[in-house]
């Protein structure tokens, strides 16, 4: 499996639309509310826009549940859940008498577990916290694909503003002007984009 990555140069700056039009159809083609806009503005999460991290909470249960549970099912089946114990002597020598197959698939899945309680705790706080970042520079586009080892390949499209990227929906991807100066905002943690406007 490998990435490759690549700027998305149109030839220079377009200017098909003006700044408050492009903002709206920004807005529209990404599912942001404009009305969020003051808000953000004031470095506020506003209540509508709570919606948009849902996706983040969807995908870290994914990452908790899905290797957990088969994690959970491997280690019963064998018989080693019941033999978990507190005291540490226990667990090594519990450790010791497991397949080597068996531990390495199992610390692999706990590694995800983990990573899906962190993403988790993260979606929690920027949902909870109601803050908002603000950066703005030059709009770039950014196609980033990852080709896997059966020839299938899939696409990441982003916004890049300040070196900073935002994923994005294949809907939302030709509507961003490149070169024109943008204001984004996105919350603090998992980098969720949750507005944008053109600001010339």
């Amino acid at each position: 499996m490998f990435g490759q990555s690549s700027d998305l140069d149109t030839g220079g700056r377009q200017g098909q639309y003006d700044k408050a039009d492009l903002t709206r159809v920004l807005a529209d083609v990404n599912g942001f509310d404009l009305d969020a806009l003051e808000d953000n503005r004031q470095g506020v999460l506003a209540p509508q826009q709570k919606s948009l991290l849902l996706s983040g909470f969807i995908s870290s249960l994914l990452f908790i549940l899905v290797p957990g549970g088969f994690l959970f099912f491997q280690l019963n089946s064998q018989g080693f859940m019941t033999q978990f114990s507190a005291s540490i002597p226990k667990l090594i020598d519990l450790f010791t008498q497991m397949p080597k197959g068996l531990l390495i698939m199992g610390g692999i899945l706990f590694f995800v577990v983990l990573l899906g309680i962190y993403l988790f705790l993260m979606t929690f706080l920027d949902y909870f916290g109601r803050s908002v970042k603000m950066i703005e520079g030059v709009g770039q586009k950014k196609i980033y694909t990852i080709k896997d080892d059966d020839g299938s390949t899939t696409t990441r499209l982003y916004y890049v503003i300040s070196g900073q990227k935002f994923s994005v929906k294949k809907r939302a991807f030709p509507a961003f002007e490149y070169g024109r100066n943008y204001r984004a905002y996105y919350t603090p943690r998992r980098k969720v984009l949750v507005n944008i406007e053109a600001i010339d």
